[in-house]
């Protein structure tokens, strides 16, 4: 049978043809939109990266700052610095010259760091971070009864944090052997003059040796002490030859200088 219509029957076909083509067109280019799309939100734009670069340069700069402001108090310490992390969200501009930094708060293992910058735009800001300072210290090897004096065998050196120490330490063994612990001493105790006194060189009652000085000849004669004395502490003594109280200086344990 003849198409009545026969331009219809090629015309609509050729529509057809061309709506399905524009439609694979519309498709593709949606394909090609949502793949651009992803991809910008995958990666941050430049901002954020030199946002971020600021950030990381400031805690940087202010962990080397406090690293160097401690080392130069105790210059055989092993330091580490730990900064606690600035807030991303601020918009900082770049610096135009190096940061200012300054330490008011520095005298603990707590320390906040004022960093500042004065140009194109000026900004400052607080940074916190936790200082951890060790070294070598004088501790007891093993426990040390009160009243005792205190043998070097009994000491060793240990390394410690010593932002954690409450009051002094020592840090050379000879400082404290020779001294009397005032109270008893745990193993492992880290060793701190509030512990200990000074060993008496000179007791009450103990014959000593007397010594007087003219020019380079020396005298020595016998005494006895009337009060406890420690080195280089003046006492009252007694001569034994002539019987006379005198005072004199402690010069060595059982020696005293006449004065």
């Amino acid at each position: 049978m003849i198409d009545p219509n026969p331009k219809a029957s090629v015309v609509m076909p050729y529509r057809t043809a061309l709506h399905n083509q524009d439609s694979g067109v519309n498709f593709r280019n949606i394909i090609l939109f949502g793949v651009l799309i992803a991809t910008f939100l995958a990666f941050p734009s430049r901002s954020s990266f030199a946002a971020s670069d600021i950030n990381s340069d400031i805690e940087n700069q202010v962990k080397s700052t406090i690293e160097e402001t401690y080392r130069s108090r105790v210059p055989d310490s092993r330091t580490k610095v730990t900064v606690n992390p600035t807030n991303r969200t601020l918009s900082l501009t770049p610096c135009a010259h190096s940061l200012v930094i300054d330490l008011p708060f520095a005298s603990g293992e707590r320390v906040t760091a004022k960093v500042s910058c004065s140009s194109p735009r000026p900004w400052s800001l607080f940074v916190t971070a936790r200082v951890e300072q060790f070294i070598d210290v004088v501790t007891a090897r093993r426990p040390i009864p009160r009243n005792t004096k205190i043998q070097a065998g009994a000491l060793t050196l240990s390394e410690q944090n010593v932002m954690r120490l409450r009051g002094d330490y020592f840090t050379r063994l000879q400082d404290v052997a020779g001294q009397t612990a005032r109270t008893p001493i745990d193993n492992g105790e880290v060793i701190s003059p509030r512990v200990l006194e000074a060993t008496l060189a000179v007791r009450r009652g103990d014959q000593i040796t007397l010594e007087a000085r003219k020019g380079s000849l020396v005298i020595r004669t016998k005494g006895v002490a009337l009060e406890d004395g420690h080195l280089n502490q003046q006492i009252d003594i007694k001569n034994l030859r002539s019987g006379r109280e005198l005072r004199g200086t402690v010069t060595a344990p059982g020696t005293v200088r006449m004065d």
